[in-house]
């Protein structure tokens, strides 16, 4: 693949990235979450009043809590974004943010219990929401505690020493990375609207988590592509072997978002446990790297 200086899909790719991490587009999007959290409220309330109902054959939820779980999706959706263009600068700070938002899914998980409870809320009689509640909010806390360790665990080497590599492999990653924005946008079009409803076949009244289970799907072959393009940059076994564990990762966490209570936070923790180790062992099996004047194009 051409370097990135001259290939017109990179060229875009970096426009898009700049777009989206500026300061004004932050600010639009937290305006638009509160809008959105604002909005739902309202629209819950139209529905209890029988104004609104289903939409689409989807149950509208008539809690008000439910507007909680809305808005932490719509924040989860946000967050993806920045995981599609962080994996073009790192695919091992890419693993992170996986885990964040994985994190985040489980404590959605927990709020989207809150409804069961009642208005107003009661535990009386609800042991087991009280349970599962428990269960995703700490399986989140054990997530994002490993995601911390694995964070601070990470060391970033260039890829290669030999510049035409490093840029090579880094405009191969943002190539792949514009694929995945298409996914996003078409799987958003596609399952968006269900991730903030009610499965119709769900059971304790859960919102959907179709648009996660899909996109998850597909990051599972955009890590697997991009592990096969950095053999032509490397062929250091701890560095690949370091790159497919990061895929199993991905794969364990899409098991453990079609997964029901309990199961989901054990698989979620074991691949946060085995993210940690996999990079504490690449980290001992290969020496630090020269300096490089591509620095940037992190492995």
């Amino acid at each position: 693949m051409a370097g990135s200086g001259t290939n017109p899909f990179v060229t875009f790719f970096d426009h898009l990235e700049r777009l989206w991490s500026s300061d004004r587009t932050r600010v639009l999007t937290s305006r638009l979450l509160l809008f959105a959290f604002l909005g739902s409220v309202i629209w819950i309330e139209l529905a209890r009043r029988g104004i609104a109902g289903e939409v689409l054959n989807r149950e509208i939820p008539t809690t008000h809590l439910a507007a909680i779980s809305w808005v932490v999706t719509l924040l989860l959706i946000a967050e993806t974004l920045d995981l599609i263009f962080g994996l073009a600068s790192s695919v091992a700070d890419a693993l992170g943010k996986q885990l964040q938002i994985f994190s985040l899914v489980l404590l959605r998980k927990t709020l989207d219990e809150l409804p069961n409870l009642g208005e107003p809320v009661s535990v009386v009689g609800n042991l087991d929401v009280v349970l599962r509640m428990a269960s995703d909010a700490t399986g989140a806390l054990l997530v994002f505690a490993g995601t911390v360790i694995y964070t601070r665990l990470l060391r970033h080497d260039p890829i290669s020493d030999v510049p035409d590599d490093v840029e090579r492999f880094v405009a191969t990653k943002k190539f792949v990375c514009l694929g995945l924005l298409v996914a996003f946008v078409w799987i958003a079009v596609l399952q968006g609207f269900d991730s903030l409803t009610v499965r119709p076949d769900a059971e304790n009244g859960q919102l959907d988590l179709a648009f996660f289970e899909v996109f998850f799907t597909v990051l599972i072959f955009a890590d697997v592509v991009i592990v096969l393009a950095s053999l032509g940059s490397t062929r250091t076994h701890s560095v690949i072997f370091r790159n497919f564990a990061f895929a199993a990762v991905t794969v364990f966490l899409r098991l453990a978002l079609s997964a029901g209570p309990y199961t989901n936070s054990i698989l979620g923790v074991g691949a946060a446990l085995f993210a940690v180790i996999a990079v504490w062992i690449s980290n001992s099996a290969v020496e630090p790297a020269g300096t490089s004047a591509n620095k940037r194009a992190k492995t």
